[in-house]
């Protein structure tokens, strides 16, 4: 009997409808038969009926079974008067355990100290501008200014664009910046303003190739204001490495607002004849485009044409809508539905609600970044910053990507729920990412997303958070309890309907027998009503202990490790059952495995209905939690709880996660205070408690 800190579902028999075709039953896979030897010692792998050493391979297993004999004769006519319903009822209450209650921080509680509201607000615009002159179409000279009322009345450029098609442009030009070989940027500051220049000098030059009709396009001399990023994020007088960097992220934490002030914004990619509203375009799969496009009322299209004998670029103006439901259409026409949301909600915003909005945001930026090799996420705040409803103060970011998303994420709680970001994350590469991991893509089956319970992010236990990631609060959820192994079934002589039979004729015996005790008792036949009550009792013991030789328990879920229970099979054997497959036929979606963490293969087994789900973990799991509806089916987070005292800070390790039959709702039970955290909050915790 297991004294998890959680009843465990199969303590009760749950009628549920078959979520498969209905057809004849199976005959049984093989025939049941008794091995005495196993009241002694168990077989390998399977756990045993007793309290203490239930496997083969501990010490006083022997011991533990003996006793079990024992004490079932000793008490055997105290528990057959009993109705077996009774006992289990009563020898389940040994299973609970205060369920686990906590208190943790909220993520906004950081700011408690700072005398100001959370929230920022809107309007942000650039601290710095270029002021370019040109002459005869050509770039003449560029100086940086700061950003006036009077340059906000004229209006001002932002230029679009991907580094590689910028180094594209100095590679057709002759000059090769060299490439760091250090971790981090890949270019100096000072190569990369030589770099983005050579952008600016064909925007300056593209602009004499503007469509005939329009008036920019006789105006070969004239001043304009520009906005590009790698001459006006910091000051050019800033010679401190940790000054660039501040005033870079300030002003990174505002691009979405220096994009939506700008008068027009001009895009750009390098591949000749490129609309940039193609999937495939290197300018839209950038984890800035969002911010950069999204709002922009004119868009630029800068596109490179091939002549016989030179290259011309030109540019054709275009309504920001227009270019958006351009993007859009191109997303439907290659099933990337999350883009398509996000540029459906900005060409028309009573479409799509804000849940759906902000989650195709998160998902989209976490996918271009992973696509990108960000693996550290660390711009995506800042990238999303000023796209979600509420919006958070500029210096409040920075502090690692993950726990720049929990702030927004909390910051627009209002408008999103985060349980179902925790249902798409597959598992992530490093362990201290906790809840989050790269995203799946919704597919044709599977788009149905509905969120089952309300998750939120929570303070990490220890100051230090800027390492990982802030767990996750689950409220209003519940839980299965998964087995750590196969079980010997005590009571297989009535949980078996083979057994209907045997149990009938058992029990009749039975109750003929106290029967007869009754009437020899009330005749004053105290000796032979001794004799025939304990004779029947024990002699319905003994039947029950033969028969529990017989069967394994076939109730509640368990996790069958590829590395020990390979063959489907053999476990079909072990269980007496014919076995379905959940996933193939039900268009369960697929999460991607870590390439950096060991994943263990293996499959959870509902014994009870003979349903199981192929599925890989990086550690054994002990309890699911719904989280979505999803799909066809159920998707639940499988989580590795530890058995703690309550006054404890409690954290669950996401170890995989899976899509379900529908029918594992009616299979679970309340859960208490359930944080899915990280080994670095385990390690943390561990070591504040040492010191």
């Amino acid at each position: 009997m297991t004294t998890a800190p959680f009843k465990e579902s199969y303590t009760r028999t749950v009628k549920v409808v078959k979520t498969f075709q209905s057809s004849p039953a199976p005959p049984p896979i093989s025939r049941y038969s008794v091995h005495l030897s196993r009241l002694l010692r168990e077989d390998d792998r399977i756990e045993g009926c007793f309290f203490f050493h239930r496997t083969s391979d501990q010490p006083l297993h022997i011991a533990g079974n003996i006793a079990r004999i024992l004490f079932k004769i000793v008490t055997a006519p105290l528990f057959q008067c009993a109705p077996y319903e009774v006992t289990e009822s009563v020898l389940n209450l040994s299973k609970w355990k205060v369920e686990y209650a906590d208190t943790p921080a909220a993520v906004l509680a950081d700011t408690m100290g700072k005398n100001r509201p959370q929230y920022s607000v809107t309007g942000f615009k650039p601290t710095w501008l270029l002021k370019v002159v040109i002459k005869d179409g050509e770039l003449s000279e560029h100086t940086q200014v700061p950003f006036t009322a009077a340059i906000e009345a004229q209006g001002y450029t932002a230029l679009s664009y991907p580094m590689q098609s910028a180094v594209q442009l100095c590679e057709e030009s002759d000059f090769h910046p060299p490439v760091l070989s250090t971790e981090g940027r890949q270019y100096t500051l000072a190569d990369r303003r030589s770099i983005s220049k050579y952008v600016l000098l064909l925007y300056c030059s593209a602009t004499r190739h503007l469509e005939d009709g329009n008036p920019e396009g006789a105006n070969r001399d004239r001043t304009e204001y520009v906005w590009l990023d790698e001459f006006c994020l910091s000051h050019p007088q800033s010679t401190s490495e940790s000054e660039v960097e501040s005033q870079r992220s300030t002003e990174l934490g505002r691009l979405a607002d220096i994009f939506r002030n700008a008068a027009q914004v001009a895009v750009f990619c390098h591949r000749p004849g490129c609309p940039h509203t193609n999937l495939d375009c290197p300018w839209g799969n950038r984890i800035w485009t969002i911010p950069e496009i999204l709002h922009a009322e004119r868009v630029l299209r800068m596109t490179r044409e091939y002549t016989d004998s030179t290259t011309i670029t030109r540019i054709h103006p275009t309504s920001g809508r227009a270019f958006r439901e351009e993007i859009q259409k191109s997303a439907a026409d290659s099933n990337q539905w999350h883009l398509y949301a996000i540029y459906q909600h900005s060409v028309n915003s009573g479409g799509v609600s804000w849940q759906t909005a902000i989650h195709s945001l998160v998902v989209e930026a976490i996918r271009r970044d992973e696509a990108g090799h960000f693996d550290d996420h660390k711009f995506l705040g800042k990238a999303l910053n000023g796209l979600l409803p509420r919006r958070a103060h500029v210096d409040d970011l920075g502090h690692g990507g993950w726990n720049d998303l929990a702030w927004l994420l909390e910051l627009n709680q209002g408008f999103y729920n985060a349980a179902s970001l925790a249902a798409l994350c597959s598992l992530p590469d490093h362990s201290s990412v906790s809840w989050l991991g790269k995203p799946i893509q919704p597919m044709p089956g599977n788009e149905r997303l509905e969120a089952l319970v309300t998750a939120l992010p929570v303070s990490p236990p220890t100051a230090n958070s800027s390492s990982g990631c802030p767990p996750l609060m689950i409220i209003g959820g519940e839980m299965i309890g998964l087995r750590p192994r196969l079980r010997r079934d005590w009571a297989g002589l009535y949980n078996n309907p083979d057994m209907i039979r045997v149990r009938v004729i058992a029990g009749g015996i039975l109750a003929l027998g106290v029967l007869v005790s009754v009437v020899l008792f009330i005749t004053g036949n105290i000796f032979p009503f001794i004799g025939i009550f304990f004779s029947v009792c024990i002699g319905h013991v003994i039947l029950e202990l033969v028969v529990s030789t017989m069967f394994l328990e076939r109730k509640g879920w368990i996790f069958l490790p590829d590395s020990e229970w390979a063959d489907l099979n053999t476990i079909e054997q072990i269980l007496g059952r014919e076995l379905k497959l959940w996933g193939k036929l039900q268009l369960a979606p697929k999460w991607e495995d870590p390439t950096k963490r060991r994943c263990t293969p293996g499959r959870l087994v509902d014994l009870e209905h003979g349903i199981y789900i192929e599925t890989n973990v990086v550690e054994l799991p002990n309890v699911l939690a719904p989280m979505a509806i999803h799909g066809n089916g159920i998707t639940c987070v499988l989580l590795h709880r530890k058995n703690r005292q309550h006054e404890q800070f409690f954290g669950a390790q996401k170890v995989g996660i899976a899509n379900f039959p529908p029918h594992i709702l009616a299979q679970t039970t309340k859960m208490g205070t359930m944080c899915i955290g990280s080994q670095w909050e385990e390690k943390e915790k561990e070591k504040e408690k040492v010191e």
